[in-house]
């Protein structure tokens, strides 16, 4: 037994062995393999995904245009060079279009939204949510964001005078999670200082994943076709239950009572109702799921931070407070869609925060034939997974002098005419670039404008400096939360 159990274990190390030589096979530049993990073994306990691919994408950057790395015995390849991100994303679209993420429908339909869809499916759905997301909609949902930020600043306000710090990232998160819910899925919910509303909750099971869920998404991740067969789905079966209901509640009292409303939902309802019924229920529930993700985390992270850097940079704030004073004179002090759209250095602050805190940190799409690397003798496989590390690109010091440093006029027109295009893609770029940028946008700087027209943000002594983040995060998010004071104008 004991001969046994050294040869079953030196099998394993074998085949260890053998898959992680796959980079050094096809010539490619990588980090070695560890028996379990792969290469990156502190991610997820010491260390986020992307500070683990900046720190290898820093060694590797002036090398080769793209280097490997193992997720267990998963070959992942990560660019470097944004020429050759370009043709991922957009010379070469057609080998790249899929993003290789695979999920069983029947264990979980609110996964089948537009961010995992493939191939034809995923170009079906596309051209049905177009239209959903045009200057006009965006115009037309402005009352609706407007109103929860409203919110928001009324609390803010019965808290500054009695309070010396504030967690932001939660009050951030309370104003994104009741907007989506109202345009998403026509849901009124009072999420601000109500940490326990069930919309919080199930936002927070989504974005706070267990250790064990850990697992399954780094399993799913690396083998979704396997993870297909066998049935896992991403989401708990409670979160499951509780968006599908809302969505057929919601949907039902429509229907039965002619009740239209100016959001997200709606449009899809009418999609529903067409006489090419183009939108089935499951495809609307996840529609409404996949635009609850896009603009719940996404927005208040990106407020979070963008919060975080103002107090940092009194100067900056200032400049940023007296536009927005000077755009609304325009506009009899009222803040409209139009007079966001004009307010320019508000634009730069929100690309500079961005540029500095991409939400989504690492891009994901897979390779469905072979492709040889222009000037190389490099190619890159059929199915491999491809990382592009957005978060390392964006702070690299060949595009970007003093990374470090948060600098708005970094995106004036003059500076962006000098640089690479493509080493500033926090929405990804071509065909499957975010669809709901717009919205993404207006929601952050209605909440940034409405904030510095009532408050001044400062630091505090609970402030992360220099900022860190939770290593088993999904998405960026502060060590300890975003505490800073707010003081009253």
């Amino acid at each position: 037994m004991l001969l046994q159990i050294i040869f079953i274990l030196f099998s394993i190390y074998l085949w260890f062995q053998y898959k992680f030589l796959y980079w050094k096979k096809l010539g490619f530049s990588h980090v070695p393999g560890k028996i379990p993990v792969g290469s990156g073994s502190d991610v997820g306990s010491k260390e986020h995904l992307c500070d683990f691919l900046k720190r290898e994408y820093d060694k590797f950057k002036n090398i080769s245009p793209a280097f490997g790395v193992y997720f267990m015995t998963k070959p992942v390849l990560v660019p470097t060079d944004p020429e050759l991100i370009r043709d991922i994303f957009v010379r070469n679209f057609e080998t790249f279009h899929e993003r290789g993420l695979s999920f069983c429908e029947k264990a979980d339909p609110l996964s089948q939204h537009l961010f995992f869809k493939n191939g034809q499916e995923w170009k079906d759905l596309r051209g049905k949510l177009t239209q959903v997301f045009t200057s006009g909609r965006m115009k037309m949902m402005f009352p609706n964001v407007l109103e929860k930020s409203d919110n928001m600043i009324n609390y803010l306000k019965s808290c500054a005078e009695i309070n010396d710090a504030l967690e932001m990232k939660e009050v951030f998160s309370s104003f994104t999670t009741e907007v989506i819910a109202d345009v998403a899925f026509g849901f009124l919910t009072e999420c601000i200082d109500n940490p326990n509303n069930e919309f919080r909750r199930m936002g927070n099971a989504v974005f706070e994943p267990t250790a064990m869920e850990h697992i399954k998404l780094f399993f799913i991740m690396s083998y979704g076709r396997l993870a297909s067969f066998l049935g896992i789905g991403l989401n708990r079966k409670a979160t499951i239950k509780f968006f599908m209901g809302i969505v057929q509640d919601v949907l039902k009292f429509r229907e039965d009572n002619q009740v239209h409303r100016n959001d997200f939902l709606q449009l899809l309802i009418n999609m529903k109702n067409s006489e090419n019924e183009t939108m089935t229920f499951n495809e609307i529930a996840a529609a409404s799921f996949g635009f609850f993700l896009a603009g719940y985390e996404t927005s208040s992270s990106t407020m979070t931070f963008c919060a975080y850097e103002l107090a940092l940079n009194q100067n900056i704030q200032e400049k940023i407070r007296l536009e927005i004073s000077q755009v609304l004179l325009k506009y009899n002090g009222k803040v409209t869609y139009e007079a966001i759209m004009e307010m320019k250095y508000l634009d730069m602050v929100f690309n500079e925060t961005l540029r500095k805190y991409p939400v989504i940190d690492v891009q994901r799409r897979k390779s469905v034939k072979d492709f040889k690397i222009p000037n190389t003798n490099l190619v890159i496989p059929a199915e491999t997974i491809i990382m592009i590390p957005v978060y390392a690109l964006q702070n690299d010091e060949r595009f970007w002098e003093n990374p470090d440093k948060f600098d708005p006029e970094r995106f004036t027109q003059e500076e962006i005419a000098k640089r690479h295009p493509f080493c500033y893609i926090p929405f990804s770029e071509g065909p499957r670039q975010c669809i709901g940028m717009r919205f993404g946008q207006m929601q952050t700087k209605i909440g940034i404008v409405k904030l510095l027209m009532n408050f001044k943000i400062q630091p505090c002594e609970k402030t992360t400096i220099p900022m860190k983040f939770v290593p088993n995060a999904v998405f960026q998010t502060p060590i300890g939360g975003m505490w800073l004071k707010i003081e009253k104008l």
